[in-house]
């Protein structure tokens, strides 16, 4: 999502503008194919700038359906998601001049470039990264694989006899046991 903050810049501080976005699916080839690397499928998202002394300050809230895999049964699944994050963007020229400002960004900082535009695919893709769940799952009920045959007890619910482990088989005889005692 490439957008235009030079008219926005252009306003006394304090000024607001809402930039609304929706995508589904994503297209491959459009200019919001970044997201597709991070799994992201179809987006919307509702983006608000302020205009600020040192540059732009973006609030939003975007709701996404990600990729993602069950962290039980391991069946590809699309994980909903919804994220809220607030950024700074530092402006680096005068809008109307395009003159470089002698204040400087701090060094890891989001920079405005010299066409006044802000791509906010990098900065929806990471916030919607972070608020991908850990272990989702495709159900919450979900009963995972068999740890002994691999299968998906969803599919097709089963048990086996225990297998137990060899090293242990011996103990296995000292079960009805009963040491005499005098």
């Amino acid at each position: 999502m490439l957008v235009s903050v030079a008219p926005l810049l252009r306003e006394a501080v304090g000024a607001r503008e809402s930039y609304d976005f929706a995508e589904s699916p994503i297209d491959p080839h459009g200019e919001n194919a970044g997201l597709l690397e991070a799994g992201v499928r179809e987006v919307d998202a509702v983006l608000n700038g302020t205009h600020t002394d040192p540059g732009i300050f973006v609030e939003g809230k975007a709701k996404a359906s990600v990729d993602g895999q069950c962290s039980r049964c391991l069946t590809a699944i699309a994980v909903p998601v919804e994220a809220e994050f607030a950024e700074q963007y530092y402006v680096t020229r005068d809008v109307i001049s395009g003159a470089s400002l002698d204040n400087p960004a701090p060094v890891d900082a989001k920079t405005i470039g010299s066409d006044f535009r802000i791509d906010f695919t990098p900065l929806l893709a990471e916030e919607l990264i972070i608020a991908t769940p850990f272990a989702p799952l495709c159900q919450p009920d979900c009963r995972g694989l068999c740890e002994v045959c691999g299968e998906d007890r969803n599919q097709r619910p089963h048990q086996h006899e225990e297998a137990g482990d060899p090293r242990w088989a011996k103990l296995k005889d000292l079960e009805g046991f009963q040491a005499d005692r005098d």
